[in-house]
């Protein structure tokens, strides 16, 4: 590679830039797990699910939408293995409309604050703007995130850790000798 190619930086590859604090949107509206109708673009009038919020970006990631081809680049010990991904590329917020799931069109949104009658407390939920049609969050994945616990050969078993190995003694101090300290002290210091 040129030395060129890092000096100059029209020719550094293109990458999308973070925008910056000030712009970014504070309130989101539209969360994971969504379905959204794409209002502009190629992929416009279509609907997807909401698979990731880039809020660095302002953008979305809708599954099996506006799909790019990556190249990738081949390995340096098989460099027959060069090949190309379909992957989704981010949709910009403004771009997109949430789904009533009434209705099933596009609408505008707003929070606004409800007060829980069991709790007392006051909750922002998701409305249609003119209507009192609440638009609820979808529920997470739990199985997705559930971690499945598995035994390998290199754990220990429960047995092991609920052995007890320590028993103090009060004749024994419990740091190391003094030999062993000697050695971590620092020979330097004043206070030696």
């Amino acid at each position: 590679m040129s030395l060129r190619r890092f000096i100059n930086p029209k020719l550094m590859p293109n990458r999308p830039k973070a925008v910056p604090e000030k712009d970014r949107i504070k309130m989101w509206r539209i969360v994971r797990g969504d379905e959204v109708y794409i209002t502009s673009g190629k992929e416009k009038g279509k609907t997807g699910i909401v698979k990731t919020v880039l809020r660095d970006r302002n953008s979305l990631l809708i599954t099996e939408r506006n799909m790019v081809t990556k190249h990738i680049r081949p390995h340096p010990e098989d460099p027959t293995k060069a090949t190309r991904a379909q992957i989704e590329a981010p949709i910009h917020v403004s771009n997109v409309a949430l789904i009533d799931p009434v209705t099933r069109q596009p609408v505008k949104t707003h929070y606004r604050p409800i007060v829980n009658p069991s709790t007392g407390k006051s909750e922002r939920k998701r409305f249609v703007v003119g209507t009192e049609v609440e638009i609820p969050k979808p529920k997470a994945d739990s199985a997705k995130y559930k971690m499945e616990r598995m035994d390998s050969a290199k754990d220990t078993s429960p047995q092991l850790a609920r052995e007890v190995t320590f028993f103090p003694d009060i004749n024994v101090p419990p740091f190391p000798s003094s030999s062993i300290l000697d050695e971590l002290r620092n020979p330097f210091s004043k206070f030696r």
